[in-house]
């Protein structure tokens, strides 16, 4: 006999003569090829993924705010080795994005208005169904209260330092090194300028160059006395208390620029405080954001009260596209100590 053929010629098969006589009466198919990585398998692992409660639970948690594994141990009531587990099945199945921050990691469900896959397609089936989902309730309840936590230790950290603010700043950055930037990348003769997270109000001198009105909005009612006792006999100047995340209703698009200086790292939520500002915003107004360039000096959370440990620039830029901004320019400035500090430029969509 001949040498063995390893393989068939499955298209010759069709055409033998076991199909001509009936003895082969089923189509075959020589082009089919099964991979790895082919959709379907990204859709049975995506299924098996959500086939849990748990991850169910982590789904609805996920979806309200970044939490880290910490948190999410807390929200749950379970331990660290089993809640790490179920969440890097949904991070492996496309569900979930994570962002180091320094010793911490941090777990958020894709952005569901960005992404329109099949994950977020089924991810939100399941959040239409939010009131029949386990614990939902009760989950829900727990992870805002830890973010409720988690700002009021940034707020009580704020009120204790309110007074020395200014000073302490220098002793990490000087802020000269940036407040000359804003005005050079503000418009002229605003009409009104809100100053985001405005502390004691330091950059206030500056913005009145080139802004009519400026109101000072922070979330530490301490930081808020300090600078109103400064500006009090300025009718230029107005403070508003409030959740820099959830600004009032009534500040809707009532302003010409909004200044975000070195707050963002202290905000729980940045893509919500961005949605916010884009709210409070007129249309074609602009948006300016000043913060730290991504870092890894852990000390900033102790000494300062900082959250995020800086942020990369495309990360910012992607945030503000998604809020609705068009991002006109991102600058980025050294300094002589740790940090690198970045500028950018946004306008919000409309107008002239």
């Amino acid at each position: 006999m001949g040498k063995t053929r390893e393989m068939f010629d499955l298209q010759s098969l069709n055409t033998s003569p076991l199909t001509e006589k009936g003895l082969v009466d089923f189509p075959v198919q020589p082009d089919f090829q099964y991979s790895a990585n082919s959709p379907s398998k990204e859709i049975l692992a995506a299924l098996k993924a959500v086939s849990d409660e748990t991850r169910i639970r982590l789904l609805l948690i996920l979806s309200i705010a970044p939490l880290n594994v910490q948190e999410v141990t807390e929200v749950l009531a379970m331990g660290q080795s089993r809640v790490s587990r179920h969440l890097k099945i949904l991070a492996d199945a496309g569900f979930l994005d994570f962002q180091r921050e320094g010793s911490w990691v941090y777990y958020k469900v894709k952005d569901p208005t960005v992404e329109n896959n099949f994950q977020i397609r089924i991810f939100n089936i399941l959040m239409s169904h939010e009131r029949d989902l386990p614990y939902s309730v009760r989950d829900i309840e727990k992870a805002k209260e830890i973010l409720k936590q988690r700002d009021l230790k940034t707020t009580r950290y704020f009120d204790f330092v309110a007074k020395d603010w200014e000073n302490l700043q220098q002793d990490v950055l000087d802020p000269l090194l940036y407040r000359k930037k804003i005005l050079q990348l503000l418009p002229d003769s605003l009409c009104r300028t809100f100053d985001l997270g405005c502390g004691p109000g330091g950059l206030i001198p500056y913005l009145l160059t080139k802004s009519q009105e400026v109101i000072g909005i922070d979330s530490s009612e301490s930081m808020i006395r300090e600078a109103s006792l400064t500006f009090l006999n300025n009718p230029k100047v107005n403070f508003i208390a409030a959740d820099l995340e959830m600004l009032p209703r009534e500040l809707a698009k009532s302003s010409d620029a909004v200044v975000a200086s070195m707050v963002l790292h202290h905000i729980s939520n940045p893509p919500k405080a961005m949605k916010e500002v884009h709210r409070v915003l007129k249309d074609g107004g602009t948006f300016l954001i000043v913060d730290l360039k991504k870092h890894n000096q852990e000390f900033m959370r102790d000494n300062f009260a900082d959250l995020w440990l800086g942020f990369e620039p495309e990360l910012l830029s992607d945030w503000l596209e998604d809020s609705g901004f068009i991002v006109e320019s991102v600058q980025e400035i050294e300094s002589q100590k740790y940090f690198k500090v970045l500028i950018i430029k946004a306008k919000k969509k409309g107008g002239l």
